[in-house]
């Protein structure tokens, strides 16, 4: 199980994704001899397929965590807003109490 940070969302390395599609283009296995051509073609294509599936689903979850923390951001905004405010609200009349 991975640690949660502060906000209780699971860490994730985020190169965890890179790491697949290299590993994938590492891994993919060698033809040899030209009479394999044909079969070559279709296991790269199916290889470029599986890629782009792969990157377009990174593509989309980084989008996801991107609008999760420009959400967070704007929470945190508004949060200190209502801070400095209830922090002038309780300085202002300080002085004038002696």
């Amino acid at each position: 199980m991975r640690p949660q940070d502060r906000f209780g969302q699971t860490k994730k390395d985020p190169t965890a994704g890179q790491g697949d599609v290299y590993n994938q283009l590492a891994n993919a296995p060698q033809q040899q001899g030209p009479e394999d051509f044909t079969t070559f073609e279709v296991d790269a294509a199916n290889r470029r397929n599986e890629l782009l599936f792969n990157i377009t689903s990174q593509i989309e979850e980084t989008r996801g965590k991107l609008k999760q923390a420009e959400l967070l951001a704007e929470r945190l905004r508004q949060s200190l807003r209502e801070y400095e405010e209830m922090y002038k609200t309780l300085t202002k009349g300080k002085g004038k109490e002696k």
